[in-house]
């Protein structure tokens, strides 16, 4: 990820405004895009036969850059996923999936997980994965050999339930070889397929990323197949940024005084006032709020 400092006069990425009007999009249907001035994005057109799930021109690459503003504010660009989002929404990363942490490695010949290599053999567990699910997230080596290294995944194969092995191929070179012992666990870059925050009960089901400036429109999901994980028909991504750091305009389900800290509310995108675990501090109100209205917060993730 990389960090660029103040708004560009045009280009294809802005903080605040979504994408409207004439695509520069060059394929063969004519999909409804984004601005000139403000970025266009791809919102139709020919899907390719295979490939990672979404037919992408030139978004993904960027997806968890860091845009700074000259009075303070930060900005990331994320993949939305499949619920349009409101302005002032809370946001956070996809939910977690247990089934593909924790997974045990083997170690064959053709990927023996050596330092230096790019490529790692892992044993599913009971849930199908789709091909390139956890794609630009993370393999992390939760126990033994090798224990507590984060490695970015470039790609990786579908796999059957239980039986099925995966074959991983990494961004980053493994820093430590891997054995048998080596347990890993596959885990979702936060910033795609992002969705609206929601704390149930005192759980969440991802970690809060920031706050939606303006309406994300909602990316069409991927097909696969239901035994072998293999791509059927692509979806088409949706992008927008969202702010992380600064003065914000947040959803407020309680009426607070200025300077109290605020955690994700149980309703959907919305903040409420924090609480040691059940909505831990993510921002601080900038003036007294009032329930099921907008306002300004601090946020600071």
């Amino acid at each position: 990820m990389s960090r660029i400092t103040q708004k560009p006069s045009v280009g294809a990425l802005s903080p605040w405004y979504a994408a409207t009007g004439t695509s520069n999009y060059t394929g063969t249907a004519t999909p409804p895009g984004g601005n000139q001035a403000y970025g266009a994005i791809p919102a139709t057109g020919p899907q390719p036969a295979s490939g990672t799930g979404f037919y992408d021109s030139s978004f993904a690459t960027y997806v968890g850059q860091k845009f700074d503003t000259s009075d303070g504010r930060e900005f990331v660009l994320i993949q939305n996923g499949a619920v349009a989002v409101a302005a002032a929404s809370a946001m956070q990363s996809p939910a977690e999936v247990t089934a593909f942490e924790k997974l045990a490695m083997t170690v064959p010949t053709a990927y023996p997980a050596t330092a230096g290599t790019y490529q790692v053999y892992v044993t599913n567990g009971a849930t199908k994965l789709n091909v390139n699910q956890f794609a630009q997230g993370y393999l992390i080596v939760a126990a033994g050999t090798g224990i507590g290294q984060m490695l970015k995944i470039a790609s990786h194969t579908a796999a059957v339930a239980t039986t099925g092995k995966i074959t991983v191929t990494l961004e980053d070179p493994i820093q430590t070889t891997l054995d048998a012992t080596s347990v890993v666990s596959l885990i979702a870059n936060p910033y795609i397929g992002s969705v609206i925050a929601v704390a149930s009960g005192s759980t969440q089901t991802g970690s809060p990323i920031g706050i939606a400036t303006y309406a994300l429109a909602a990316s069409t999901a991927a097909t696969y197949d239901g035994t072998s994980g293999a791509l059927t028909a692509n979806g088409v991504a949706q992008y927008g940024m969202i702010q992380t750091h600064g003065p914000c305009v947040g959803t407020i389900t309680s009426t607070t005084t200025c300077g109290y800290g605020l955690g994700i509310s149980t309703t959907a995108g919305a903040l409420i006032v924090q609480t040691l675990t059940t909505a831990p501090l993510i921002a601080y109100n900038m003036q007294t709020q009032t329930t099921a209205q907008c306002g300004m917060v601090y946020l600071n993730l």
